[in-house]
């Protein structure tokens, strides 16, 4: 099941790229967008909703619900994600774009959730919409208006996760059996986070340099380009120059052939 969700979003991503003209130009583009973003804020209060009133892990007793604090990468992915559907924002994209297509894909190769939740349980459902819809948002807007994320505002995300990281570090520290962003702890069921070492500050410097070496990664299609044009001008520049000293011998010849024509018949003339 988890490998249909995977394949449910490419081939929903390849929909939308083949007809994004088609979408682009349609009257209820508008409308779908708004779908998307409402279906969003819905899972995501949903989630609360089974916390506060199903329970997680058989009660929903006030140190579960303190240790639920919104402070987590994948719910800041959503909100951020609908708040670009229905603004048409491309300050908010460039968060989304570093965020979704970088954190917010890890889950996908490690999902914990399938370790103790299944098809027949709605957590599965929602966890799966949760990381899918953002990415597929961000791809959408790509496609369809044509956004691109400038590399050069890369320092959006990083402060954005800057803030929930430093949130997450005084809940995690103050808050027993608190584990946002998966700083303080390992989780349940397999997950790349469980590999990292416990202690909370080492963590925090691993994360920062997997993050780094994400952003550059999804920076370069955008990176590659700029630079190839780049030599491109430069090259063009440089033959430009080769080319002006070549010209003015060129025609410093002439004027001196020209010159020597004019004495030689000046001098006939005399004789």
């Amino acid at each position: 099941m988890a490998f249909l969700a995977i394949i449910l979003l490419v081939a929903a991503i390849l929909l939308v790229y083949r007809y994004r003209e088609r979408i682009a130009a349609w009257k209820g583009e508008e409308t779908l967008r708004f779908i998307i973003a409402a279906v969003l804020i819905i899972n995501e209060g949903f989630y609360y909703w089974r916390v506060m009133y199903v329970g997680s892990g058989g009660s929903s007793t006030p140190k579960q619900l303190i240790t639920k604090l919104p402070l987590q990468v994948c719910e800041w992915s959503a909100y951020l994600a609908a708040f670009m559907l229905m603004k048409k924002s491309r300050h908010i994209f460039d968060i989304c774009y570093y965020i979704c297509l970088t954190l917010g894909v890890i889950p996908f190769f490690t999902p914990a959730v399938i370790e103790y939740t299944g098809p027949t349980y709605a957590r599965y459902y929602q966890f799966w919409f949760e990381h899918t819809l953002p990415v597929f948002a961000v791809f959408y807007m790509m496609f369809v208006h044509g956004f691109k994320a400038n590399y050069r505002k890369v320092y959006k995300p990083f402060a954005l996760l800057a803030v929930l990281a430093t949130l997450a570090i005084i809940a995690n520290l103050n808050i027993e059996g608190a584990n946002f962003m998966y700083l303080a702890a390992t989780t349940d069921g397999d997950s790349i986070a469980n590999i990292l070492p416990q202690n909370i500050w080492i963590r925090l410097v691993l994360y920062l340099g997997i993050l780094i070496v994400l952003f550059a990664l999804v920076s370069l299609p955008h990176i590659i380009p700029e630079l190839s044009a780049w030599r491109k001008k430069k090259a063009a520049l440089a033959a430009e120059s080769a080319d002006e000293p070549q010209a003015e011998t060129a025609e410093t010849s002439e004027i001196a052939l020209a010159a020597a024509e004019d004495t030689e018949d000046t001098e006939k003339k005399n004789e």
